[in-house]
């Protein structure tokens, strides 16, 4: 009779925290669930606001099977795939920003590759609200992607820009467009998840102590 009383509370317990440690799970980005063949001929498509829960602006998804097969060449993007068949990259080389409309977040790395430049500058901002709270340029390689951690604590906006290096030779294209792939970040739950824990965990502790008198 003891044992299960102890069991009840501790079951509840143990549901209370795995609940607040799983709302601030990581989440790894491949982009290689966005379909962009055959909707689109070259196998390019704009990211859409919404996927995985954050807003994108000018992030475009590339699946390389078929753009290689339409283009007939080999870029950064080639390079740069870290997991096939998708890579994401900024639009033209113009500045991209990806924003989380609802709560902040934790960004933590990816794999950043020049698209056609070798030694591409990547500056990557972190926002939290309109204060700039984290700047780091990277320099990365068009031939190989490089795996970078940045971690970012508790932002709502990042805004990438690119400039630099020297054409790495491909043909075809040009410019400073960079390729990223596996995006590894995280949501910061909201405030009452872990203080629902934290009640209930108190809760829980008081009622064990009024067991055993």
């Amino acid at each position: 009779m003891k044992l299960r009383l102890f069991l009840v509370p501790a079951v509840c317990l143990g549901l209370l925290v795995f609940s607040a440690v799983s709302a601030r799970s990581q989440t790894l980005i491949t982009f290689d669930d966005i379909v962009a063949f055959p909707t689109n001929n070259d196998g390019i498509l704009s990211i859409v606001n919404g996927y995985q829960g954050l807003n994108w602006s000018n992030f475009w998804v590339l699946n390389l099977p078929r753009n290689l097969s339409h283009y007939g060449d080999t870029n950064g993007s080639y390079y740069g795939m870290v997991s096939p068949p998708n890579i994401a990259f900024n639009g033209s080389g113009n500045p991209a920003e990806i924003d989380s409309p609802n709560t902040n977040f934790n960004f933590l790395s990816t794999y950043l590759t020049g698209g056609w430049n070798n030694n591409l500058n990547i500056e990557v901002q972190g926002f939290s609200g309109t204060n700039l709270v984290y700047d780091e340029t990277k320099v990365v390689s068009a031939t190989s992607p490089t795996l970078f951690t940045f971690d970012y604590l508790n932002i709502d906006r990042l805004y990438f820009n690119t400039f630099g290096g020297e054409p790495a030779g491909f043909p075809g294209g040009s410019g400073e467009q960079f390729v990223m792939d596996n995006f590894m970040f995280e949501f910061i739950p909201e405030p009452s998840t872990f203080l629902l824990a934290a009640l209930g965990g108190v809760s829980l502790i008081a009622f064990l102590r009024r067991r055993r008198t």
